[in-house]
């Protein structure tokens, strides 16, 4: 891959799919174990194609290029919020250079999703909190 800041992104990607796995598994509820298997999966496919594009553009990633980073993030919805910084440094790293439009409209749209799981996850904690 001959895109650093793309490969980073990848590497990130990697450590937020093992913490969406970990707060999955230990949901305390069973809307929020949903809401996270829902989210994992659209998760899984934006990832995918802001891979895909990119290595149309700068080459393929191979076996041994990723490290994935864990996120700090040990909540659900601080995980969302941390994401939304990451979907933001993808538009500021694009800038206006047309090679970046396909990525730049799938993170577009992306935001609308993780802006949707936040709402959704604050219903549920405020659901769980009524249960108490």
């Amino acid at each position: 891959m001959n895109n650093e800041f793309i490969l980073n992104l990848e590497n990130e990607f990697q450590g937020i799919n093992t913490r969406l796995k970990e707060l999955h598994f230990s949901s305390q509820t069973m809307s929020i174990h949903r809401l996270i298997d829902d989210f994992t999966d659209e998760f899984k496919k934006f990832e995918d194609a802001i891979m895909e594009n990119a290595q149309a553009l700068w080459g393929f990633i191979k076996p041994g290029d990723l490290d994935p980073v864990l996120p700090d993030a040990l909540e659900f919805e601080e995980l969302l919020v941390d994401l939304r910084g990451k979907l933001t440094k993808v538009k500021i790293e694009a800038k206006d250079n047309m090679m970046w439009t396909g990525i730049i409209n799938r993170v577009d749209d992306f935001f609308e999703t993780v802006n949707s799981y936040i709402y959704q996850i604050k219903i549920c904690k405020h659901e769980a909190g009524k249960e108490d």
